[in-house]
C-alpha cells in the first residue's frame, strides 16, 4: 500500500472513530425524546442482553464447527471468518447506542453473518493482493499442508556419520530450537 494511500485509509479510520460516538449520541437524544428517557435506557439494556446472550450462542456453534472443520481435517475458512466476525459483533454491542448495535447483530445474526464474512473475506483478499501475495500459491499450500497423503514419514537418527542404507531418501538438515 503506497504512502499516500495509508494516510487516506488512517484519516478514514481516525474519521470514524470520532463520528461514530457523535452519531451514537444524537440517535440515542432522539430515541429519547421520542419514547422517553428510560425506554430508551430499557431498550439500550435489552439490546446488550440479547447481544450477549447471541454472541455466546454463536460463539458456540462456531467453535463446535471449527473443532468438526480440524477433526474432518480440512480448512477452517468459513468458520474462522465466522469467529472473527462474532468476535467484532460482540464488541460492538458492548458499546452503548443502537448504531453499535445494528451493526454487532448483522455480524451475529446467522442469516446476516454470510454479507459480513463476504465482506471480510472482500477486504483481505484486496489487501493481501495489495501486498503482493498470491492467493491461489497460498490455497494450494493449505491444500498440501491438509492431505494426509503428503506426508513424509520418516526418523530421526543421531549424527555419527554413518551412511543411509541404499534406496532410502534421505533429507539432511539440522534442528533448531
Amino acid at each position: 500500500m503506497s504512502a499516500p494511500r495509508r494516510k487516506w485509509v488512517v484519516w478514514l479510520v481516525v474519521g470514524l472513530v470520532i463520528a461514530l460516538p457523535i452519531a451514537e449520541v444524537a440517535v440515542l437524544i432522539a430515541s429519547g425524546r421520542l419514547i422517553g428517557a428510560w425506554p430508551t435506557v430499557g431498550l439500550m439494556l435489552f439490546t446488550s442482553l440479547l447481544g450477549a446472550w447471541l454472541a455466546q450462542r454463536e460463539g458456540r456453534r462456531t467453535w463446535t464447527a471449527l473443532r468438526q472443520a480440524f477433526a474432518e481435517n480440512r480448512m477452517p475458512t468459513g468458520e474462522l471468518a465466522d469467529a472473527v466476525l462474532i468476535m467484532i459483533g460482540g464488541l460492538f454491542l458492548m458499546l452503548p447506542g443502537f448504531i453499535s448495535d445494528v451493526i454487532g447483530l448483522i455480524c451475529l445474526l446467522p442469516f446476516t453473518r454470510p454479507l459480513g464474512r463476504w465482506l471480510l473475506t472482500w477486504l483481505v483478499t484486496r489487501a493481501a493482493t495489495n501486498r503482493g501475495i498470491n492467493l491461489d500459491t497460498l490455497r494450494n499450500q493449505a491444500t498440501i499442508m491438509t492431505d494426509p497423503s503428503s506426508v513424509i514419514h520418516g526418523e530421526t537418527v543421531p549424527d555419527e556419520r554413518q551412511e543411509p542404507p541404499q534406496g532410502d531418501i534421505v533429507i539432511q538438515g539440522e534442528i533448531e530450537d
